[in-house]
């Protein structure tokens, strides 16, 4: 479904209003979904997608997913978390440890839609395919 410009603009004015700070504050995100429900204003459904497609970008960016062959200890999980953080200063990240035995070794870091994976998974993946294009 394409949304139109008036109601990108609509949508992007309210995200801004809904911030504390520079951060989104998702309760009141909510509230104004919620009022846009009830009001109904003219386009008040491509308003609302855009604002909960923009929430849901915003949500992501901030969270950061760990994904481990075997359990990481509290001191592995501190230097990583400090790691990231010294990298990305000044934006409030949640950090999701996982632990996905099928990677084999090393890590998958996934902070919204950048992924760097490190993972003997994935190198014997891109292995496997270097072999079957040079056959």
């Amino acid at each position: 479904m394409r949304i139109p410009k008036q109601a990108q603009r609509q949508a992007d004015s309210l995200f801004k209003a809904c911030s504390v700070s520079g951060v989104p504050d998702f309760q009141k995100v909510l509230q104004a979904i919620e009022l846009l429900i009830s009001e109904r204003p003219r386009g008040w459904r491509q308003i609302a997608e855009h604002l909960k497609k923009r929430t849901r970008l915003e949500l992501a960016r901030r969270t950061v997913c760990v994904q481990s062959a075997a359990p990481l200890d509290e001191a592995q999980q501190t230097e990583i978390t400090r790691s990231i953080r010294a990298r990305h200063p000044g934006l409030p990240l949640e950090f999701n440890f996982a632990v996905i035995p099928e990677l084999l070794g090393g890590l998958r870091v996934q902070i919204g839609w950048k992924v760097l994976d490190a993972t003997i998974q994935s190198r014997l993946e891109s292995l496997l395919e270097s072999n079957a294009n040079k056959a």
